[in-house]
């Protein structure tokens, strides 16, 4: 049995006390939830992984086909490779369940990862509504394209995490990637700069931002 295992194994029965999770950093704690079931698409798919990043409100959406721990562990593992583990991830799901993503992460992609249950009732960050804005987002797709909502997500992500998040007053883009975005090389770049953020683009203005949003989150 690997480490995360292990550790997951003992804090199973280790009484847990709802509390603010503290964020201090991007991609250091993130939260799973998994939704539909939605009408199945010509690819299979069912339902909606989403991993958010508590930080900066980045959100990872992956299609599933089966909302299992093995399909589930396959999709963190691509969102892993691109971004790295974090110190934990909450989510809804059993411990059972969590136990059964850590072990396909450990053994099958080489991945220490813990998950850790929470009361799908206590909010990860009281006052944040994106959460909501993103859901419905998502069931609008479905309910517009319901054989290839799948295909159609890239598009609904991308609005959400360049739009400005009333909690952090920056876009989630902005937060992870210290700068701004934009889809045309013809846009007026400073405007739209200004769209999704407070501040310049600038490197130097990391850390008076993220001193910000780190008093926003504790």
């Amino acid at each position: 049995m690997c480490e995360t295992c292990q550790n997951a194994e003992h804090n199973k029965n280790v009484p847990r006390k709802a509390r603010p999770v503290r964020v201090e950093s991007p991609w250091e704690v993130l939260g799973l939830d998994i939704h539909g079931p939605f009408p199945e698409t010509s690819q299979s798919n069912t339902h909606v992984l989403l991993v958010t990043d508590f930080f900066t409100k980045w959100v990872e959406a992956a299609p599933l086909q089966k909302k299992d721990p093995f399909s589930v562990a396959k999709a963190l593992a691509t969102v892993f490779y691109r971004f790295g583990a974090s110190k934990n991830i909450y989510t809804s799901q059993s411990w059972d369940f969590c136990e059964e993503v850590s072990r396909h992460l450990c053994e099958r992609w080489n991945i220490s990862q813990l998950l850790t249950p929470t009361d799908p009732t206590d909010p990860p960050s009281p006052g944040d509504h994106s959460a909501e804005v993103l859901r419905a987002s998502i069931c609008s797709v479905v309910n517009e394209k319901p054989s290839e909502w799948d295909a159609h997500l890239d598009p609904v992500l991308f609005e959400f995490r360049t739009s400005v998040n009333s909690t952090t007053k920056y876009s989630p883009f902005f937060l992870m990637f210290n700068r701004y975005v934009c889809l045309s090389s013809e846009v007026d770049f400073v405007k739209d700069s200004k769209e999704q953020g407070a501040g310049s683009g600038k490197a130097d203005s990391l850390p008076p931002f993220t001193a910000t949003v780190q008093e926003q989150q504790n």
